[in-house]
């Protein structure tokens, strides 16, 4: 039997569990083994040991202290799969395309209920890119994973060495750069024209977003909110941006 010694109440970083980020690894052919609970009665659980066994993928029958084991008493549901590298995008490629594009930049935010809430909904609203640094970036981890239900493993992520990087070169191919903050240069998200080539930067919640990316933004815009609010979680807010600049910018049909 494979074993994974992870230190006590920790979970390795090359796994994903749960059904569903179970089932989105498979689709797409980025599990390089598959563990599951030996006596487990979840039909889902039975249809992805097939699916797995299927396409090659090497299976492992665990008892329950295993899999708690491995996920660090986490939510598994009884099925967890080890990953492959997971692969990038070009961002150079992405950016050259010559119609609407939308591309995500996430300064500093590293929560993984947050950076999986972004990751699904840019799957879900089209985006072309999301750009996650290697510098002060967010990491491609098993609570992401069971954040997004697996569509991190679907979502065009693109890792440069850090966000000035980024931002030099989609400036290079005719973005625009919008930061999503609040000040009084901010014009209301709900109102901007939205440019047909987007950088949006993102935040933290707490920590906004850094001060040499709002000298770099083109733009400042913020979401019109009831003054009792203070602030939208980065993974709300992001949602209500995406379909803003979605609105104005419909996908081909």
């Amino acid at each position: 039997m494979a074993r994974m010694r992870p230190k006590p109440n920790a979970t390795p970083d090359d796994v994903a569990f749960g059904v569903n980020a179970c089932a989105m690894a498979l689709r797409a052919g980025v599990v390089r083994s598959l563990f599951y609970l030996q006596d487990s009665r979840n039909e889902r659980v039975h249809g992805l040991v097939q699916q797995a066994t299927a396409t090659g993928v090497a299976t492992t029958p665990v008892d329950l202290f295993r899999l708690d084991e491995l996920t660090g008493d986490g939510v598994h549901q009884g099925v967890l799969v080890r990953l492959k590298d997971l692969p990038t995008v070009d961002l150079r490629a992405i950016a050259k395309s010559a119609g609407p594009s939308l591309v995500l930049l996430l300064d500093s935010v590293t929560d993984p209920q947050n950076v999986g809430a972004v990751l699904r909904t840019s799957v879900a609203a089209g985006v072309d890119a999301i750009v996650l640094p290697r510098r002060r970036g967010a990491l491609l981890t098993p609570g992401v994973h069971r954040a997004s239900a697996g569509l991190s493993f679907i979502a065009p992520v693109s890792s440069p060495q850090n966000l000035a990087q980024a931002v030099e070169i989609l400036k290079e191919h005719d973005y625009w750069v919008v930061a999503a903050d609040t000040g009084g240069d901010a014009q209301p998200a709900t109102a901007f024209d939205w440019p047909k080539k987007t950088a949006l930067i993102m935040g933290s919640e707490g920590e906004g977003i850094g001060q040499l990316l709002r000298r770099e933004s083109d733009f400042v815009c913020a979401i019109p909110m009831d003054p009792r609010v203070e602030s939208l979680n980065v993974g709300v807010a992001c949602g209500v941006l995406c379909y803003l600049w979605r609105r104005q910018w419909p996908a081909p049909a």
